[in-house]
């Protein structure tokens, strides 16, 4: 990749260093790992999404997940994409410690992403001011969330050091009630891991066909293909420019449909392995208040762009015509995903407005750069943007700084998972009566019930799983027990002494009628066999 940037090896070197060294710091300082104590080090902000992404990795290396299901909701095809998980999952089979494999893979997604941005500058431009702008756009977001900021910390003589010791993100909606999102900072790419490479695969895959590289445009329908696989959205994403300049560059067309024979073995294995519907609903506006109208979508997109809804428009005006080949496929990918909804969960929509942010970009720093050229008040004017374009992303970059780590014991210092990796087969599915964390999803074996707004989200059945699991753990006789497990394949049961809410436990039966085969007094946790508590009659 870095032969795109036309500078002589040394030079190239010592200019990537820096990019290099942030984005690996930004993957090891979230995720990392204890091996004096065996832990997982997750920082505070990625627990969450961490509770889904360590089973699916964790599937593929400690369990056996072909064909591919999601190990908290097995018993059908996987509907979200596993490519990136599985080659986490694989590299830590192959002897390569977790944290390694998943820090390596996305620090270099991450560290590319910034590659293409710089590059695309120099092409679209001729101007690598503009290359380094628009990267520090897309590392320091443009939204309006400072004011928030300030409002809550007001400037004073105090103001440094309440933004260097800042630890929360002034705006995280829709989860904090404010019009301002949490996925314009770079918590975004430390949580989804699997989101830089998928980035700057698409950024690659566009950079060759906008530049005409008939030779490597033969590859795009192998590339597009494996975002069935590596990424729904920026498949859509990626189809969007494909099919543009299908349009645009007649030349390309001939080696566009060649290409396509890259994209059908995807197609077969996504077939095979992946059970997804398609999912359109008209939804306008995005997050913004219902029911929308023009004052209120502008208001809710000058927050959360800030000064970037207005520069981008000016631009694209004034950029010279060459850098005008993507303005089309650019609306389009902002009006999407602000007409319908893509996907369960309304925010997945995010993915695309981060995309069209990358590019989009692009067109700001054009612009800027392009008033700096005029004289000194052209130059004060820059100035004045382009610390109002950036002053949120660098209050935002000290909350991930600052992070508590939180530890999570993995195997060599968690015996409930030792005992699931030790005693169980890597495909026995687990009843569990918690969520988060389970130590049957540390060792690689599915349970029977993932957290909620995960399986939901990702498309699921989920309340008729969580009635099922209901009704396992009421059950009034051993006998229905035994049928509902049997029914359900369930091969373990775990009962944890302090269960989800929603569960109310036949206490009596289990603790008379069910011997366990496990118990650890200072977890609370029992472990039932169902080949040994319900024999086959």
């Amino acid at each position: 990749m870095l032969q795109f940037i036309p500078v002589n090896r040394l030079k190239t070197f010592a200019f990537c260093l820096l990019p290099f060294a942030f984005s690996f710091w930004l993957m090891f300082s979230t995720f990392s790992y204890d091996g004096k104590n065996g832990a997982f080090l997750i920082s505070d902000k990625l627990w969450s999404d961490f509770g889904s992404t360590l089973p699916l990795i964790r599937s593929f290396s400690l369990g056996s997940n072909w064909p591919i299901q999601h190990p908290l909701f097995p018993g059908e095809p996987i509907r979200y994409h596993p490519l990136f998980y599985m080659a986490t999952g694989l590299l830590e089979k192959a002897g390569l410690r977790l944290d390694f494999g998943l820090n390596i893979l996305s620090g270099l997604g991450f560290f590319f992403v910034l590659v293409f941005i710089f590059k695309f500058g120099q092409t679209l431009f001729s101007s690598r001011a503009v290359a380094a702008l628009a990267v520090v756009f897309f590392l320091f977001n443009g939204s309006l969330s400072f004011l928030r900021f300030f409002n809550q910390h007001p400037v004073s003589s105090q103001t440094l050091h309440d933004i260097v010791t800042n630890s929360r993100f002034p705006s995280f909606g829709p989860w904090d009630g404010g019009p301002i999102t949490a996925f314009w900072n770079l918590n975004i790419y430390t949580n989804q891991r699997h989101l830089a490479p998928s980035f700057a695969l698409a950024l690659a895959l566009i950079y060759v066909l906008y530049t005409g590289n008939i030779r490597y445009s033969y590859l795009t329908g192998f590339i597009l293909g494996s975002f069935l696989l590596l990424n729904h959205a920026v498949f859509g994403i990626s189809l969007l420019f494909v099919g543009w300049f299908f349009l645009f560059r007649p030349r390309l067309r001939l080696p566009l449909i060649i290409s396509a024979f890259g994209f059908l073995p995807w197609l077969a294995l996504f077939r095979y392995t992946i059970q997804i519907s398609p999912f359109f609903n008209l939804r306008i506006g995005y997050l913004s208040p219902q029911p929308v109208t023009v004052v209120s979508f502008i208001k809710f997109w000058l927050a959360n762009f800030g000064l970037h809804l207005f520069l981008i428009p000016l631009g694209f005006l004034f950029s010279p015509r060459p850098a005008k080949v993507l303005v089309i496929p650019l609306l389009l990918l902002f009006a999407i995903p602000n007409l319908w909804q893509l996907s369960p969960d309304l925010i997945n929509n995010h993915k695309f407005f981060n995309f069209f942010l990358i590019l989009s970009n692009l067109y700001t720093a054009y612009f800027i750069v392009t008033i700096a050229k005029i004289g000194r008040l052209g130059i004060a004017v820059a100035s004045i943007l382009v610390i109002t374009l950036t002053v949120s992303g660098i209050i935002d970059f000290f909350p991930i700084v600052n992070d508590a780590k939180l530890n999570l014991a993995d195997i060599p210092s968690n015996p409930d998972a030792r005992f699931f990796y030790q005693s169980t087969s890597p495909r026995a599915v687990v009843l569990n009566s918690f969520w988060f964390y389970h130590p049957a999803s540390i060792a690689g074996r599915p349970i029977y019930n993932g957290y909620s707004y995960f399986t939901w989200s990702y498309g699921y059945d989920q309340v008729t799983r969580e009635k099922q699991t209901k009704d396992i753990y009421a059950a009034p006789t051993k006998g229905l027990a035994c049928t509902l497990l049997r029914n359900s394949d369930i091969s373990y049961v775990e009962l944890n002494s302090r269960p989800e809410g929603f569960l109310a436990p036949n206490w009596t039966m289990w603790n008379q009628e069910f011997t366990p085969l496990y118990i650890n007094p200072d977890s609370g946790i029992r472990v039932f066999s169902v080949a040994q508590n319900c024999p086959s009659v």
